[in-house]
């Protein structure tokens, strides 16, 4: 047999073990990517429509539904048992979340679950933003979704007017489907692991059923940059877009999404069904480990046919090699080494190994004996140094955490003044809120945390601001839940340490520094900070406790300017802006007005025929009817818009940038509305009520801008002489009802 390369060898048995195994491996992958793609599109894309269908068809049951109530006439008006009827109704379809009877003020005169009114008053659905858009409607609408007012569960609100015999709306009908039942039924008829979520079209959360919580848009929305969670929120009615491989957030799984929108009018909604990602792709990684296994079990065989190989022709020889030159070694074996083997290599390094084993064997005992002392002497100098690098190394760390202390106390206490400069310079405590939501990281190196304030009217404290991922809870708490809030000073709360923890605080890692805001002894607020010890700080030091209190007390600051500000510029009576805050706003506004070169209209309104409410129901009926107007006056302008009690049954609006047309327009929808509203006194009925209204418009009917009250004034004053319950213009002579259209 002719000696043949070791070379040739190796490569001949690698080409028989690798084209193999990547043969299997690549059928694999084919194999796994035609089962994925086929389970996706047939079993998400059906679930998803179905669940899009579902909706749209309890969507259409609730219109048909109150299509019917409302021909019926006007149900549960004058009825005491129109309560009980509508919880049965509600019991008897669990999908709706109310059912209800209103009147023209939007007062609930019927509801299968009671409303709750803050104000002790009848619950009353006129500030929905639905009402007037239900009011006008000839058919049943369907209102964009939001938390419903009997159990601030998501809602889907269906409404219609009820008309009497000439086509007046006398009444309004509606019922609320419940989206948290509806997803949750979804739900319960999917796999256990399967979520179902409703966005609404921008991008909002609406709500949710299913053991992980949902995809958040903000924190997906890297990966979601090409297939797009915001398309398929935009997406039309009947689409379904797949979003695949959703990675983990917060230590949750990866999952699979489906999405399609529902539209309904002028709304939409979206929903999604997604599913453990793990699970919907099960059946593929099985069939993918049984590809492996088969490629490991044949790239087993040919590993130990190669070996075989391998050892007749190479392990073999070479052993018997080694056993010669080992025998050699120790003085064993002949001089001589016979030929082993007929590879080549082998042959030749036996007959290389006979020839320089014998001066090998010299050069190795010298080698030894140097290596002994080389390695004594490292030995030495490696103790040595490694004792003065521990050394070195402690007094640099030293030196550096006390570098790092001062640093961080010196910028702590720049920011911290840097802060309470811009605090004070707020104009309110939510303008505040919003500065210390953007400096805290800066100023708590890092530390997470929420602001809590007691806002009007209210006992609790609310979340105000909040900054990082804290794992704290965001609800209310009060006074009782914080030690801070007792003591009157800051407080640290740690799990594993001997002071109390804050009740707000149980159940929740880490360490939490707890700062309140107090104001000549009056709690305003909290701050609390969050630690969870992953870095080398421990609790906070006074330094850092002593920058948050300057924050603390600057916050408070703000607090009790607003709250002696809104003393000064509020009626007490209607909450309206007085006519000091009027005067001082017209100043200012007509200076922009001639800055900027835009229009600024001012609005007279004066109540018809006051005296008599008065001298008829006594002055709390009066004052019942100014309230009235009101509410009714700030539910009509523009939040840009300047509403002022000006004295008595008088008051001014200034609407910045409203044209001679836009003012009068506006002003007569207020009109409309208030003549259209009926106030209760007692057992009598305080309406209808009428105003008189007067418009002027700097620069376009009045050109000197110190004339632009006195002109509405005019105005107002002209309405009144042509008959009361009219907007008249400056200048002219019809109505400004006739003059717009």
């Amino acid at each position: 047999m002719r000696n043949i390369g070791i070379r040739q060898l190796a490569l001949a048995l690698t080409v028989m073990t690798v084209l193999p195994l990547m043969a299997v491996l690549g059928w694999s992958v084919i194999t796994t990517g035609r089962l994925d793609q086929q389970r996706v599109g047939e079993q998400f894309s059906v679930t998803t429509h179905t669940a899009a269908q579902e909706l749209r068809q309890r969507i259409d049951a609730a219109r048909q539904l109150i299509a019917a109530m409302a021909a019926g006439g006007v149900p549960g008006m004058n009825d005491p048992d129109c309560d009980a009827r509508f919880a049965q109704l509600v019991h008897l379809r669990p999908i709706y979340n109310n059912m209800f009877v209103t009147d023209l003020s939007g007062r609930i005169v019927c509801a299968a679950r009671p409303i709750p009114s803050a104000d002790g008053q009848p619950a009353s659905l006129g500030a929905r933003p639905y009402f007037a858009a239900g009011m006008r409607a000839t058919d049943p609408l369907v209102a964009g979704w939001l938390p419903g007012l009997a159990n601030g569960r998501p809602i889907l609100p269906v409404v219609m007017p009820v008309r009497d015999a000439q086509g007046r709306p006398v009444a309004m009908v509606g019922a609320s489907i419940d989206l948290l039942a509806f997803v949750q039924g979804i739900r319960a008829e999917l796999p256990a692991d399967t979520g179902v979520t409703l966005w609404s079209p921008e991008g909002a959360l609406v709500t949710h059923a299913g053991p992980l919580p949902p995809p958040d848009p903000k924190e997906t929305a890297p990966h979601l940059q090409s297939q797009g969670l915001g398309a398929a929120l935009a997406a039309d009615a009947g689409s379904a877009i797949p979003i695949l491989g959703l990675p983990a957030v917060q230590d949750l799984p990866e999952r699979v999404m489906m999405l399609e929108t529902v539209s309904f009018g002028e709304e939409a909604l979206t929903i999604g069904i997604s599913m453990d990602e793990a699970r919907l792709f099960g059946p593929v990684r099985a069939l993918m480990s049984s590809n492996f296994v088969l490629a490991l079990w044949l790239a087993a065989g040919l590993v130990i046919l190669s070996m075989a190989v391998m050892r007749m022709v190479l392990v073999r020889p070479l052993g018997r090699l080694s056993h010669y030159a080992k025998a050699m070694a120790r003085g064993e074996a002949p001089r001589h080494i016979p030929d082993v083997s007929k590879v080549r290599e082998i042959s030749d390094l036996a007959s290389t190994l006979d020839a320089l084993f014998a001066d090998l064997a010299e050069r190795e005992t010298q080698r030894n004996r140097a290596e002994e002392a080389l390695q004594r002497a490292l030995a030495g100098m490696e103790r040595t140094v490694a004792a003065r690098t521990a050394e070195l190394a402690d007094a640099h760390e030293a030196a550096r955490l006390r570098a790092r202390d001062l640093e961080r106390g010196r910028n702590r206490e720049r920011i911290a003044g840097r802060m309470t400069d811009l605090i004070q310079s707020c104009a309110s405590v939510d303008e505040a809120m919003g500065v210390l939501a953007r400096m805290m990281p800066s100023l708590s190196n890092g530390d997470r945390g929420r602001a809590f304030l007691h806002r009007p009217g209210q006992t609790a404290l609310e979340p105000a601001a909040l900054w990082g991922e804290p794992l704290l809870p965001g609800h209310s708490i009060t006074e009782d839940d914080c030690w801070s809030l007792r003591l009157g000073h800051a407080h640290v709360s740690r799990a594993e340490g001997t002071m109390p923890v804050c009740r707000h605080l149980d159940g929740v890692p880490g360490r939490h520094l707890c700062v309140p805001l107090i104001a000549h002894g009056e709690i305003l607020g909290m701050i609390t900070l969050e630690r969870d010890g992953v870095d080398d700080r421990t609790d906070w030091a006074e330094d850092e406790i002593a920058a948050l209190d300057r924050v603390a007390l600057s916050i408070a600051n703000v607090k009790l300017r607003e709250t002696l500000r809104g003393m000064t510029i509020r009626d007490p009576l209607t909450g309206l802006y007085n006519r000091r805050f009027a005067d001082e706003t017209l100043v200012r506004e007509v200076a922009v007005a001639r800055r900027d070169g835009r229009p600024l209209a001012a609005v007279m309104a004066d109540i018809d025929h006051f005296k008599r409410f008065n001298d008829a129901h006594g002055h709390e009926a009066g004052d019942r009817v100014l309230r009235m107007t009101a509410r009714v006056m700030a539910d009509h302008f523009r939040r840009s818009d300047v509403v002022c009690r000006y004295g008595g049954e008088e008051f001014l609006i200034l609407m910045p940038g409203a044209t001679a047309a836009d003012a009068a327009a506006r002003a007569d929808a207020f009109r409309r509305a208030l003549a259209g509203t009926v106030e209760e006194s007692g057992d009598a009925a305080l309406g209808p009520v009428t105003i008189s209204l007067g418009v002027a418009v700097f620069p376009d009917t009045v050109t000197d801008d110190g004339r632009l009250i006195a002109a509405a004034d005019a105005a107002l004053y002209a309405a009144k002489h042509a008959g009361r319950n009219r907007v008249m213009l400056d200048g002219q002579v019809q109505p400004a009802d006739k003059l717009t259209g």
